[in-house]
């Protein structure tokens, strides 16, 4: 089943702010700014110009230009309810636009940025070979590519052998992500792609007592879940009650790895 975001067209207005809202959300994590702080830290380049490859509603844009620091940056996403709420996120930032485009076919003039930055994009996208070959394309000869996603196939929230709760990350899989091994193979696929790999760096990532991401994300699912009418409402329910329990009683432990690959063009 293809995840949500590869629909995204097809979506209501509530489910686009549902899914902008878990986007805020993961923004802010202490946890995640600290590892956005090291990957997008290692990419500053003042005078940049940069291609943000799915911008949602602008949250992770603002990580880009507080750590990158570009010249300019043009952030683009297939929904034109994301790139309007971008706009709107981030009215009056210079040298910051957005415009409508897919990873695949952005848009954009060849050879005409000196970094191009995808931030959880990949797990969602149905081609990200042709993904690779659009970015290879708008890249200046030397230019840098920076993908970060999670590695959702180590997706985990079990305490123990056949935890129930653990079931929700399957319907996570099935309904939220497309492809969550795909930062396995990037690396290779980035090579094929005409790049060199410089760096493959693995970010730990474990929510305990304020898992407000990951709450997102499962309650996210499993109300997917529940629409196609794989489960009950009344299982919809538990699953969020127990979720809520075990942070209630500071015994939830959700873990996930993220990875960031950074690559260069050939000159």
């Amino acid at each position: 089943m293809a995840d949500l975001l590869t629909r995204i067209a097809e979506q209501p207005r509530d489910v686009l702010e549902a899914i902008a809202n878990s986007m805020d959300v993961r923004a802010s994590e202490p946890a995640m700014r600290s590892i956005c702080a090291r990957y997008l830290g290692r990419l500053a380049a003042p005078n940049a110009e940069v291609l943000e490859v799915g911008c949602g509603n602008g949250a992770a844009t603002r990580l880009i230009l507080r750590h990158v620091r570009p010249a300019r940056l043009v952030g683009i996403d297939v929904s034109p309810v994301f790139v309007a709420m971008a706009g709107e996120a981030l009215a009056g930032e210079a040298g910051v636009s957005f415009a409508l485009g897919d990873a695949a076919a952005t848009r954009q003039p060849a050879s005409s940025f000196d970094l191009v930055v995808a931030h959880t994009v990949y797990t969602h996208l149905v081609d990200p070979r042709a993904a690779l070959a659009e970015a290879h394309r708008v890249l200046k000869p030397g230019g840098r590519l920076a993908i970060f996603d999670a590695d959702f196939a180590s997706l985990s929230v079990a305490l123990f052998d056949g935890d129930p709760l653990q079931s929700a990350a399957a319907i996570v899989l099935r309904h939220m992500v497309h492809g969550p091994h795909i930062m396995r193979q990037l690396p290779r696929l980035v090579a094929a792609a005409g790049f060199v790999v410089e760096s493959v760096e693995p970010h730990a990532y474990v929510q305990t007592t304020s898992p407000d991401y990951l709450l997102t994300l499962f309650s996210r699912a499993m109300g997917a879940a529940g629409r196609a009418g794989e489960i009950g409402q009344a299982m919809v329910e538990s699953f969020d009650a127990e979720a809520r329990r075990r942070v209630a009683d500071q015994t939830f432990f959700g873990s996930l790895t993220f990875l960031s690959v950074t690559a260069r063009k050939g000159r």
